[in-house]
């Protein structure tokens, strides 16, 4: 299925064990794009439909045992266990539980914490230290115990303060917005900075750049962004960037403003952008608030480009990835409607959830008089199981990016059944 974007636009000023797999046909899209002719593909594996139980969350990719190829790791609020899951090949992955009782609602991130060499992980409030084989159980160690009671939600790792270290970045609608330096000792309590108000969801999983072009990282919550003030995050400013969706009747007020946002550079005009998506209930969209650069008075405008959604009823998006999925060196839009029963597409949750990809064409050329960005939809997997948390990376070696997901929660309507599972989208693509 494909789909060209005539990209509709708002521009204003805001003041601004080995586990055997099922796998699916191939989704395939062969698109032709500025006179280059490609095949985008993904191949589907099932690589495990035995979980028990939802609330599955904290999802990464990275290389866990040090053997140069990258696993998946995820947990779960609902069975109390971490997973992570070793590829060998692409009918061919184990799982491992290395861990017990992750203390968040979503979120979680990979990090070499201790800088011995291996990415530790880390949920809500603790660090698990990786203990370098998958067989022997991370060591659990709180940092602070004042957000151990499972409400972070958004949970990423920038350096805030330049110092070349990377820091943590938290929010939780039941505490606020923060980022923690991580001691000399990690074992030791980690500082905190506060940032601002907090939304449920809205700065994960990379809304954090240099948006002034100030040489330090600012920080995106949903429809604002707070400005570091001293480049060493003790001082922050908060601007608009842009209006949310009003929060439809029905839905539970948690969900207000709750977004994915990822900060880049989607036009290649040296500013950096924000992508985003509505992440926890149906009517998902996907757009890009571009950056217009400072006004007169040195505040930085903003144009909102719809990528999707504002035409038909998606599901909700709480998945979001960018990078070139397509070699052409431009940045592509990655997204998954939920498999949840109550962000499923339709009215009324009818449909089924899809996997997207949105192809950046570029700035429009001469000859179409768009000087915006154009789109071309891709729907990568459609088998009724739906995304969460998807990640990406090179998992085969094949110099392609690979995508894996999981549900939230499992929908008794999905292919299978009600069953929990993970999904591999491998990379097929025929790319110039």
């Amino acid at each position: 299925m494909k789909l060209k974007n005539k990209n509709k636009s708002l521009c204003s000023s805001f003041g601004l064990a080995c586990l055997l797999l099922v796998i699916f046909p191939i989704s395939m899209d062969a698109s032709w794009a500025q006179g280059s002719t490609k095949t985008i593909q993904f191949r589907t594996h099932i690589i495990d439909d035995s979980l028990i139980g939802g609330a599955f969350s904290n999802t990464g990719l990275a290389d866990m045992d040090g053997d140069g190829k990258l696993e998946y790791i995820m947990s779960s609020r609902g069975t109390g266990k971490i997973y992570v899951y070793k590829y060998h090949e692409p009918g061919h992955w184990s799982r491992y539980i290395v861990g017990d009782n992750p203390p968040t609602d979503a979120g979680g991130a990979v990090l070499d914490v201790d800088g011995d060499g291996m990415p530790d992980y880390l949920v809500g409030g603790a660090w698990y230290r990786n203990s370098g084989e998958l067989q022997t159980p991370y060591e659990r160690i709180v940092f602070d115990d004042g957000i151990m009671d499972g409400s972070i939600h958004d949970q990423v790792v920038a350096d805030i303060n330049g110092d070349g270290r990377m820091d943590v970045i938290t929010m939780s609608d039941r505490n606020n917005l923060r980022w923690y330096a991580i001691p000399d000792n990690p074992r030791n309590s980690w500082q905190r900075q506060d940032i601002g108000a907090a939304v449920h969801g809205g700065v994960a999983p990379k809304g954090h750049g240099d948006l002034d072009s100030d040489g330090d990282v600012d920080i995106v919550r949903t429809d604002v962004w707070f400005e570091n003030l001293d480049g060493e995050g003790t001082k922050w400013k908060q601007h608009d960037l842009g209006p949310f969706m009003p929060l439809p009747e029905g839905e539970p007020t948690w969900a207000d403003k709750a977004a994915r946002s990822w900060v880049a550079d989607i036009n290649q005009d040296g500013r950096l952008d924000v992508v985003q998506t509505v992440e926890e209930m149906r009517g998902g969209r996907v757009w890009w608030m571009e950056n217009l650069g400072p006004d007169s008075g040195g505040t930085i405008q903003w144009c909102r480009h719809e990528i999707a959604g504002w035409d038909r009823i998606m599901g909700g998006l709480h998945s979001l990835g960018v990078a070139d999925f397509t070699g052409n060196g431009k940045l592509d839009v990655i997204t998954a409607e939920q498999d949840w029963q109550r962000a499923r597409p339709g009215k009324k949750g009818e449909e089924n959830p899809r996997y997207y990809l949105w192809e950046n064409l570029g700035v429009g050329p001469s000859w179409s008089n768009n000087p915006k960005v154009e789109w071309r939809e891709h729907v990568i997997a459609d088998i009724n199981l739906g995304g969460h948390e998807i990640v990406f990376g090179d998992v085969t070696g094949d110099g392609m990016l690979d995508i894996v997901g999981k549900p939230w929660s499992p929908s008794d309507n999905n292919a299978l059944g009600g069953k929990a599972f993970v999904l591999f989208l491998e990379n097929k693509s025929i790319l110039d």
